[in-house]
């Protein structure tokens, strides 16, 4: 089901928002004029990604240090599959960004 989360100005004036659905941690990256959604808690210890830093497409936690790429939410410090983090289908309706989240 697709919600409303944020206003297009509110995320490319920070680049990064955080949005809290039910139990769903949802972090909003723009990279290159592309709104992406994906799980905004580390999935090695579930720190807060969108306090991380934000490079070359990439996220970094801000406490272990591990790498995501914002696109797909693979992690990229090693091959382990177990640990990409969930993403959401955007779309953008009259500057609404909309992500498809599952029922909470």
């Amino acid at each position: 089901m697709f919600r409303p989360l944020a206003r297009l100005d509110e995320l490319l004036a920070e680049g990064v928002l955080f949005r809290v659905v039910g139990e769903l941690w949802v972090g909003l990256f723009e990279i290159d004029g592309q709104v992406y959604a994906l799980d905004a808690r580390c999935s090695h210890a579930g720190a807060l990604l969108t306090r991380g830093e934000v490079c070359d497409g990439a996220v970094t936690c801000p406490i272990h240090h591990w790498r995501f790429r914002i696109c797909d939410g693979r992690y990229l410090d090693q091959n382990m599959p177990r640990h990409d983090l969930r993403t959401f289908v955007v779309k953008i309706i009259d500057d609404q960004i909309e992500v498809d989240l599952p029922e909470y």
